[in-house]
């Protein structure tokens, strides 16, 4: 079923099941949050420096591995062959090293992918939970997220989003 589909569907069916109830229906532009919250600004310059630090890593690896890969091709004709096959086993070693950091880093479910989820998973918990708070307090039947595009359309005056950054700013 399309989301769109899935969304009337659920509208359909909150607003049979709830016949002769009000509805109280609000609406979160989380993307909105995600840019104005100070939360998020300060785990995205923490994320960002991660970033950088593991690209100086693999930079200087693969220096290293180019500096070695030189020296061989200057010496390749001075050296015995043992001292030459053990030169080249340093660096295949090296290059080794450097694609397993890279996978461990970048490849799926890497660091990178770890560091972030560890960064936004107390976030969105705190969203939540003001969301939650909210909901309950003031007795919404539902509140939606116009960051997935699932709201058309939505009076400004059902957008808690504001709201939402207040109480977050607040718990700072």
């Amino acid at each position: 079923m399309p989301v769109s589909a899935a969304v009337v569907f659920l509208c359909l069916l909150v607003t049979t099941s709830a016949v002769g109830a009000d509805l109280k229906i609000a609406f979160i532009d989380s993307e909105r949050i995600f840019q104005e919250y100070k939360g998020v600004q300060e785990a995205q310059s923490q994320f960002d420096q991660d970033i950088l630090n593991w690209k100086a890593q693999a930079t200087e690896m693969k220096n290293d591995i180019e500096k070695l890969r030189t020296e061989i091709d200057g010496q390749r004709l001075m050296l015995s062959q043992p001292k030459l096959e053990e030169k080249e086993g340093e660096l295949q070693g090296k290059i080794r090293a450097y694609e397993e950091f890279v996978q461990r880093i970048w490849g799926p479910s890497g660091e990178l992918e770890l560091r972030n989820e560890q960064l936004t998973k107390p976030i969105i918990a705190k969203i939540r939970t003001v969301v939650d708070r909210i909901g309950l307090e003031e007795e919404f039947t539902m509140i939606l997220d116009a960051a997935d595009g699932n709201i058309v359309f939505g009076d400004k005056e059902l957008d808690l989003t504001d709201r939402v950054l207040e109480e977050l700013g607040k718990m700072e």
